[in-house]
């Protein structure tokens, strides 16, 4: 935690400069709409790669002071309250970012300091995947306030959570009861093709092993489960009578569901990271994230300590 708070004053200084300064030459508006400069981000993959693609951009803007350019239709504008600023809303056409030069990352799933290192005030477009919190945690409390479900969504999870606690009879909760999330998942990880690269996926025993720590800490616990693969799931939790699988949901309603437990299980992958994140309590991952001397493996830079949130707790 020590080293933590010396990256956080060190980019944190600089945050608060530039931002005093962004903040005084837009409020006199010298800055036309088509002059701004802006952050651009080839956005790609599903909810949770999206959303780190989104918190790298959501950042850099911040330090640096550059308008974060989005898709007209983009998927997280639907699933949280995102500021809708596009290219469109400053005035200027959709082959803006084309002319911007762009900077590649180093490693999908490591801090790639070369990244933020770009200057102030001037255009960049950057490729990569950004899975590292160390790229936002300086803007950690705005990224919560943006990462905000939509009402429906937040609504239809909340609904639920209290019908899954009513039909379970399960009294929620005190200091000896608690609610933990569990994301499963399984579909593409389980593939010879994704294997051979190095992703791995859990076995039950570590599911077995990750519950049991919680119920020697609580007295009573209700798992809620959310997963890709609900056959294999299924069976995986046949002996457990405090489980709730839940069903037909998308992935957005499902991160919502699991968000408003207390605790988190995961397994693999980004989804079940932003769950656990979002949900704060205790976040148990699954050890190894990779295969040793994998391809994946160099994704991390060989470390996953820029990619596991501080204070999450390894398990095999």
């Amino acid at each position: 935690m020590r080293k933590l708070s010396k990256y956080l004053l060190k980019i944190g200084l600089f945050s608060i400069v530039a931002l005093v300064v962004i903040s005084k030459l837009l409020s006199i508006n010298r800055i036309p709409h088509q002059r701004l400069p802006k952050i651009c981000i080839g956005f790609r993959g599903r909810l949770g790669n999206l959303m780190f693609q989104y918190a790298f951009l959501y950042s850099i803007s911040k330090s640096k002071g550059l308008y974060p350019v989005i898709p007209e239709n983009f998927e997280l504008g639907n699933v949280f309250k995102i500021n809708k600023t596009t290219l469109k809303q400053i005035g200027e056409d959709n082959t803006a970012c084309d002319k911007i030069p762009t900077h590649s990352e180093r490693w999908a799933c490591s801090f790639d300091d070369q990244l933020i290192n770009v200057p102030i005030f001037q255009s960049a477009k950057f490729n990569g995947y950004f899975q590292s919190w160390k790229y936002w945690i300086q803007h950690e409390n705005g990224l919560r306030q943006t990462f905000k479900f939509q009402d429906r969504i937040t609504e239809r999870a909340r609904k639920q959570l209290a019908d899954i606690i009513g039909t379970s009879g399960f009294t929620c909760c005190s200091k000896n009861s608690t609610l933990v999330g569990v994301h499963v998942r399984r579909g593409d990880y389980t593939s010879k093709l994704v294997n051979d690269y190095g992703q791995i996926t859990p076995n039950a025993s570590y599911y077995e092993n990750a519950m049991d720590y919680f119920e020697n800490l609580y007295p009573s616990v209700l798992f809620i489960v959310a997963s890709d693969d609900l056959k294999w799931t299924k069976d995986a939790f046949k002996n457990k009578t405090n489980v709730h699988i839940s069903l037909g949901n998308s992935g957005p309603e499902d991160m919502a569901l699991l968000s408003l437990t207390n605790h988190t299980i995961m397994s693999v992958g980004t989804f079940g990271w932003w769950v656990a994140w979002m949900t704060g309590g205790t976040t148990l991952y699954y050890r190894p994230v990779f295969a040793p001397g994998s391809r994946f493996a160099k994704d991390f830079n060989n470390d996953v300590s820029s990619f596991i949130y501080p204070g999450w707790i390894p398990m095999e």
